[in-house]
């Protein structure tokens, strides 16, 4: 309350603003932190260097600052832009040598950073590879000054800095862009509403007014910010709204805070009396799950998901002389199994097209035709010609027909899989290496059968393709 009457009543005489910035000091600690790190995903990235600053409101009480040998490479542009060379950071301590340190000294106080996602994600990954579920509140001073100090060109600390005449010396290293983030909060916390942007921000964003009416906060402040699915339930416990996220506790209030600025969907907030979650281990898995509980579930308020009414289907067929060619048939004709089903003729041929032209198939098809009606030698082409024509159908949803993808468990010493075989989504399933020997015949076991649709396929291939260090079991 004395925070409040500080920032909206400065009138009130200096005795007045002393006795209330000594409330906040006793109430409000900062912890102001930022990391440089080799890269920019906390999955696989490590921080090379990091500056912490404990800020009372008034004054830093309390500085930590080092650089960490991060086991593994720098990537060029991050010492291009950072001027930390791996030469620099060979001989510092590692994340866990100062683990504890950190811990301490920003326990009971507020994270805070500029982007705080990023800062807090890397230092939360790099603790639970320890085995440690690092929790703290988070102030973030991009969504702060937005708030605070409106109609900036850019949020960017470089620019803020800039506008502001904050002095920012050693740009893009820890201890630099650490004390300038001090000095832009010290400024946001002049602005005489701060105090409920403060609230809402140490809420992740929640704005009390815009929870439903039978939820209050604390079903809000239960939630994990872990990787996982929610369900927004009625009082008769059916699902109204389902969605997967890598951050639960968030999501749900970005869902809360989007329903209630769209009159159609406020009548959802009217119904819920309840939030279910399921943990995941990964966001892959959240989303996969989500999938399978849209389907299952058909909750009233999420988009409904369409049967799928297969009618054609690309099969490989052999001709007369042995060799495979790729044809399209109703499926409803069709003797032997397709090797991909589409809704309708007109997306088959669309993928059959995209099929031969990614693979070169005219020129091999050519070949084949010119072969035969000159009478070559048929029988040295035919392997080749049938290994190409088939792996590139196989290949037209993933890479390699048949795998498994290892992610991150919801237990520290697990592992989830997501199983593929011969380009069909199977399902997804959790094991622990020291219990049980990853073997193809053992992860099949141990996956949940689920239901294959252009939806998975999509979510799957946007995975593969975007991930930098994917691990592959391949059979």
């Amino acid at each position: 309350m004395h925070f409040i009457l500080y920032n909206l009543y400065p009138w009130y005489g200096m005795v007045c603003v002393k006795l209330s910035f000594t409330f906040i000091i006793i109430a409000n600690m900062y912890a102001v932190i930022d990391v440089e790190t080799t890269g920019g995903s906390p999955a696989v990235d490590r921080i090379i260097e990091i500056a912490v600053f404990v800020y009372d409101g008034e004054k830093v009480i309390e500085k930590f600052e080092t650089l960490l040998n991060p086991n593994r490479k720098i990537d060029p542009w991050v010492v291009k832009l950072t001027g930390i060379t791996p030469d620099m950071v060979a001989n510092a301590p590692t994340f866990e040598d100062i683990h504890q340190k950190l811990y301490d000294i920003t326990r009971d106080r507020i994270f805070v950073a500029h982007n705080v996602k990023f800062d807090f994600g890397m230092i939360r990954q790099e603790f639970k590879r320890l085995g440690v579920d690092y929790m703290r509140k988070q102030l973030d001073t991009v969504n702060l000054s937005r708030k605070a100090i409106p109609g900036q060109e850019s949020y960017s600390l470089g620019t803020l800095c800039d506008n502001l005449n904050i002095v920012l010396e050693n740009r893009h290293r820890a201890s630099g862009d650490a004390e300038a983030t001090v000095r832009l909060l010290q400024m946001i916390l002049q602005h005489q509403s701060v105090s409920r942007f403060i609230d809402i921000e140490l809420r992740d964003g929640l704005d009390t007014t815009r929870l439903p009416e039978h939820l209050t906060p604390a079903h809000i402040e239960i939630l994990p910010e872990d990787a996982g699915v929610f369900f927004f339930k009625d009082e008769k416990d059916n699902v109204l709204f389902v969605e997967g996220s890598k951050n639960i506790r968030r999501k749900v209030i970005q869902e809360i805070n989007k329903a209630f600025e769209h009159e159609a969907n406020k009548t959802m907030l009217e119904k819920m009396r309840s939030i279910d979650f399921e943990l995941s281990g990964n966001e892959l898995v959240s989303k996969l799950a989500t999938i399978k509980y849209q389907r299952t579930q058909n909750p009233e308020y999420n988009k409904k998901i369409k049967p799928i009414n297969y009618t054609h289907g690309i099969f490989l067929e052999y001709d007369a002389d042995g060799f495979a060619n790729l044809n399209i048939t109703t499926l409803s004709k069709a003797v032997e199994p397709a090797v991909l089903k589409f809704p309708s003729r007109a997306t088959a041929l669309k993928v059959l097209n995209k099929i031969i032209t990614d693979n070169q198939l005219y020129a091999q098809l050519n070949l084949l035709k010119v072969l035969k009606e000159k009478g070559g030698n048929l029988d040295e082409f035919r392997p080749r010609h049938n290994i190409k024509i088939e792996n590139s159908v196989k290949r037209f949803l993933y890479r390699n027909p048949n795998f498994f993808i290892v992610d991150t468990g919801i237990h520290p010493d697990e592992h989830s899989i997501v199983w593929v075989e011969n380009g069909v989504y199977k399902g997804y399933g959790f094991y622990n290496p020291e219990v049980t020997s990853p073997t193809v015949d053992n992860l099949k076991e141990l996956v949940k059968e689920d239901e294959d649709s252009p939806d998975t396929q999509k979510l799957l291939r946007q995975f593969l393709r975007k991930g930098k260090e994917i691990k592959l079991i391949k059979y």
